[in-house]
């Protein structure tokens, strides 16, 4: 027979976001309840400080199984069973093994003799954590309940075979472990820890299963821009469930990156009725209605960076993040809080608590891009009515582009780069002269100059040796990077380069080295010719003007954001006696943040 515990306790939400705070009611004598978010500071000390507890207790679940749940009366510190915490003016403190409070756990809390009722409030971070049942025994678990509205145990269970029909207890008001007499009218609570039986192994964890690309949430970093949230109904019956957006609370401290406002999504819509694809802004509720038992609902959701809000951050802070909360809940009241975090277009290093930024921030563009140009369109100078008008072409041709901006936002056109590595360096530990320390750790670096090739080391293997990554463009001929002029920033504005190659250079189309009509020298192979005998310098203007949408109105994740493009014109002279003008579209991914060529090197 199950005997003596826990009363009762509560728990809510103030849903503000991926900081939240869920209240737990402590009743006088024992509690079980169920922690749903992360601790900003999990250590049970600071956990508990100035909460009026006795001890805590989390069940050490092991291989062996649970037929028999003892009196709470009988528990005593440092049993197999059970890992505990006793706060500092308890005699028995130094037998405790239970030093950290995690989310996804049942407890046991144990308020101090003549204590009242206490609202113990837990700032932290909501973790969807699956259920790891012991198979044949019974659990201490809790689950994922919306405060004021929750299913019955019989319906929630009723699509586990091996938790459907199997005894299940609660605490009631007197401190004892009751057994759920009447499955189908008892309905369990929000923060509440049971013991239920599983009878045979169980991946199950609620009426409807989340899985999300990180256990911790939607953590989208500065260079993730999709991710996929995958929700499958797991009830017997067909069920609605609600994905809705919720605003972000204040980190608790100062070491926590800064709140910079809420995270802007999107999700990938597929109509295929209307012949409607492509990402739509995720409202503030997005509802699946009948989703059928077994059946996943898909959801692609993309950051939506270029739409965050500009944000100047305090003198003094750990960094900047733009954060929310999602809450994923069905119609019987099952509920999942999601964090969601971010960082900007623009990147704060964490700084000093009271002194000035440790670091420049970088152009938020900084990096090297990659993509290509579709020329679809040219001029044909013989032409009497409009020799300057491009025509479209009968096949459009592409070729690489390879751009770099610097973290001052100045933008260059590279010819060819390489990826290489610069090993880190060591030096005396200066505590101890007989030890090594890191100096200055190992980097990656993007190479142009062929120069500076030996001074570093390659970036991958092949056949067993250290090779650089080299991406060039074979429709330029030009060796050092060529530095645009532009209005705006990169990604919105217009920017243009000149690429221009001089009548005797080696790549000059005209000139051939063994072709004595195309080398430049007279007929003794003596004096080189001017301009024009043999030979012309060709010119080429290139613009590349960004657009706010695809040019040809493709549905990408990230545009606007590591992804780029627009519109690609250029203007070649020396070819034809009439300058030739083309034009087509352009893209470029963001393929690194490095933001120097040549590790910064004159």
């Amino acid at each position: 027979m199950l005997a003596g515990l826990v009363v009762t306790c509560l728990g809510c939400y103030t849903c503000l976001g991926q900081w939240t705070n869920q209240t737990i009611t402590l009743n006088p004598g024992w509690n079980a309840i169920y922690l749903e978010v992360q601790p900003a500071f999990d250590d049970c000390d600071l956990v508990f400080a100035g909460i009026p507890v006795e001890s805590v207790w989390a069940w050490n679940r092991r291989f062996s199984t649970v037929q028999f749940i003892e009196d709470a009366a009988n528990l005593i510190p440092g049993q197999p069973d059970w890992l505990t915490w006793l706060p500092a003016d308890q005699p028995a403190r130094a037998t405790r093994n239970l030093f950290t409070m995690q989310a996804g756990r049942a407890y046991l809390i144990k308020l101090k003799n003549g204590a009242t009722q206490t609202a113990w409030n837990v700032t932290g971070q909501p973790v969807v954590r699956q259920i790891d049942w012991l198979a044949n025994s019974f659990n201490f678990v809790g689950f994922p309940i919306a405060p004021g509205s929750a299913p019955t145990f019989q319906s929630f269970f009723s699509g586990s075979i091996a938790q459907a029909g199997q005894p299940a207890y609660r605490l009631n008001a007197s401190g004892l472990w009751e057994l759920i007499s009447s499955p189908a009218t008892t309905s369990l609570r929000a923060g509440e820890a049971y013991w239920i039986y599983s009878q045979g192994a169980s991946s199950f964890s609620s009426q409807f299963q989340l899985t999300l690309e990180q256990r911790d949430g939607l953590l989208f970093g500065r260079l993730l821009t999709e991710q996929t949230l995958r929700i499958k109904n797991n009830s017997p019956t067909a069920r609605s469930v609600v994905v809705e957006k919720l605003p972000s609370q204040s980190p608790p401290a100062t070491n926590f990156p800064v709140l910079a406002g809420p995270v802007p999504l999107s999700y990938y819509q597929v109509d295929a009725t209307n012949h409607q694809f492509g990402w739509i802004t995720l409202p503030g509720q997005l509802q699946k209605l009948n989703l059928q038992p077994g059946e996943e609902w898909v959801l692609r959701l993309e950051v939506n960076r270029p739409q965050m809000a500009d944000f100047v951050p305090p003198p003094s802070h750990n960094g900047v993040l733009y954060q929310s909360l999602l809450q994923v809940k069905n119609d019987t009241g099952v509920r999942y809080l999601i964090g969601v975090s971010a960082e900007g277009l623009k990147s704060f290093p964490p700084t000093a608590t009271g002194a000035g930024p440790l670091a420049v921030a970088p152009d938020p563009r900084a990096g090297l891009w990659v993509g290509s140009s579709v020329i679809d369109r040219v001029s044909q100078p013989a032409s009497l009515s409009a020799p300057t008008t491009p025509v479209a072409v009968g096949s459009p041709i592409q070729f690489r582009l390879l751009v770099h901006v610097d973290n001052n936002g100045n933008v260059r056109l590279l010819q060819k780069v390489l990826q290489m590595f610069k090993p880190g360096t060591l030096k005396p530990d200066p505590t101890d002269p007989t030890h090594t320390v890191v100096d200055q750790p190992g980097r990656y670096v993007l190479v142009t100059d062929d120069a500076r090739i030996p001074q570093f080391s390659g970036a991958t293997m092949r056949d067993g040796q250290a090779v650089a990554r080299r991406m060039s463009s074979t429709a330029f001929g030009f060796s050092s990077p060529i530095l645009f002029s532009g209005t705006g920033a990169f990604g919105s504005g217009t920017f243009i380069a000149q690429v221009n190659l001089g009548y005797d250079d080696r790549l000059n189309p005209f000139k051939h080295l063994y072709h004595a009509d195309h080398n430049n020298l007279d007929d003794r192979f003596q004096n080189k010719l001017p301009e024009g005998a043999e030979s012309f310098a060709i010119n080429r203007q290139i613009e590349l003007q960004f657009t706010a949408q695809d040019p040809d109105n493709l549905t990408l994740a990230g545009w606007g954001d590591n992804q780029l493009g627009g519109n690609y014109k250029e203007t070649i002279s020396g070819l034809h006696r009439q300058p030739i003008h083309i034009t087509g579209t352009f893209r470029l991914a963001r393929a690194s943040t490095i933001g120097v060529l040549n590790d910064g090197l004159p």
